[in-house]
């Protein structure tokens, strides 16, 4: 029985108390336009839900890769015979798996919601960690503010996150515990998009990883990987870099899978199951590297696994760097030819299994619109040379 993938890229955001469906056509192209960064998950036998066909022109284009085209299916038609494998499981996802013909189990609603929660994760992090990473979790403006003001002195300031995050998107840095009135207009948001904000310490990062793992029906653990990511000085997502033999990661993989093992276990006992992922990061604490072992807990899949699940197909040699760029501050040749030309000796090349290739279409429907994120996998030999293609597609790309 073959897996329908669906990336339902509102599932975050979905959990929040005070979420609503976006209204018009761009808000609704904004979250239906990131299912195409699910295209490269389906295995054969396996599909992805898409909700327009594909694009002839980046279909030849794929193809002329050597790259095999994924089985879809365009909503509101249903993969026969296959079970819906979404992103995340939220109300949504649960209603349309009911129009599959073969049952997909999933874990209880409610159980999704509250593990996704920060305030769950901020209590597995004070199991796992003497350190003390998280102040405090708000329910009003006057708690923060009062607590803020009580606060010794943090040279780097605060970040404040939304209980239940998007990427990084929900952040908020704080460099001042009095807070202007630009910080109150989003602390006030936030608490009308949710039930409950969090305070941290901000930390000078200086390595990002993602820890990515399945957790069975008993807690256990399956498919363990951990990989780097690459996120803005902010700590919103950019990419992320996958390497089989990173020096980088090495000295951490036994504290984060020792982590992943303890989480799983706690997942598995609130009634979770499913795919699941991590964010921890390095810091540095004086002259010191020391590692957040739990930053946040994301019970669902993660964004890059499509990327991924293509890299290690062909290979998973050299490292890969899968990223997105904004199309408002990127210039689009008007065909794939024309924008293979521009990247020269970078563009894809699958005899050397080296190049920039993009994951995603540029263009969609008949007035060829551009979708807001602009997906990007660049293999390299190496981490210098997968960096070294990124900046050189900058300096060509953006505006």
């Amino acid at each position: 029985m073959g897996l329908e993938h669906h990336l339902n890229a509102d599932f975050d955001l979905s959990l929040r108390s005070g979420w609503r469906p976006p209204e018009g056509e761009a808000s609704k192209h904004r979250i239906t336009d990131l299912a195409w960064h699910a295209f490269f998950l389906a295995e054969p036998g396996n599909s992805v839900l898409l909700t327009e066909p594909v694009p002839p022109d980046f279909a030849e284009y794929i193809h002329r890769q050597g790259i095999a085209l994924p089985e879809t299916t365009v909503a509101p038609d249903r993969g026969r015979g296959h079970r819906l494998s979404p992103f995340g499981w939220n109300k949504q996802a649960a209603d349309l798996a009911l129009h599959y013909n073969a049952t997909a189990d999933h874990p209880n609603l409610g159980a999704v919601r509250r593990v996704n929660g920060r305030r769950f994760s901020a209590l597995l992090e004070r199991e796992l960690s003497d350190q003390r990473h998280t102040v405090a979790v708000f329910d009003s403006e006057t708690e923060l503010r009062s607590c803020l003001e009580a606060l010794p002195p943090s040279p780097d300031g605060w970040v404040l996150k939304t209980e239940h995050g998007n990427a990084g998107m929900g952040n908020r840095r704080l460099r001042s515990p009095i807070l202007g009135e630009k910080d109150l207009k989003v602390v006030r948001r936030f608490l009308a998009e949710d039930s409950a904000v969090v305070l941290e310490p901000w930390r000078k990062r200086l390595l990002d990883l993602c820890a990515t793992f399945v957790v069975d029906d008993d807690g256990g653990v399956g498919s363990f990987d951990l990989h780097e990511v690459v996120n803005t000085a902010d700590g919103a997502l950019i990419g992320d870099l996958f390497s089989e033999n990173s020096s980088e990661l090495a000295q951490w993989r036994p504290a984060m899978a020792e982590t992943v093992a303890t989480v799983s276990a706690r997942l598995a006992e609130e009634g979770y199951f499913g795919p699941a992922c991590i964010d921890a990061f390095v810091w540095a604490d004086g002259h010191r590297s020391r590692l957040r072992r739990l930053v946040d807990l994301n019970a669902r899949r993660e964004i890059s696994a499509g990327a991924s699940r293509l890299w290690r197909r062909h290979g998973g040699h050299g490292v890969a760097y899968w990223r997105f760029f904004n199309r408002r501050k990127t210039e689009l040749p008007g065909s794939y030819p024309e924008l293979e030309q521009r990247l020269g000796k970078d563009a894809f090349d699958r005899k050397r299994n080296r190049g920039v290739l993009f994951t995603a279409p540029l263009w969609l429907g008949p007035g060829r619109r551009s979708p807001a994120k602009i997906a990007v996998l660049m293999l390299g030999h190496d981490r210098d040379d997968a960096l070294s293609m990124d900046r050189r597609l900058r300096e060509r790309l953006e505006k």
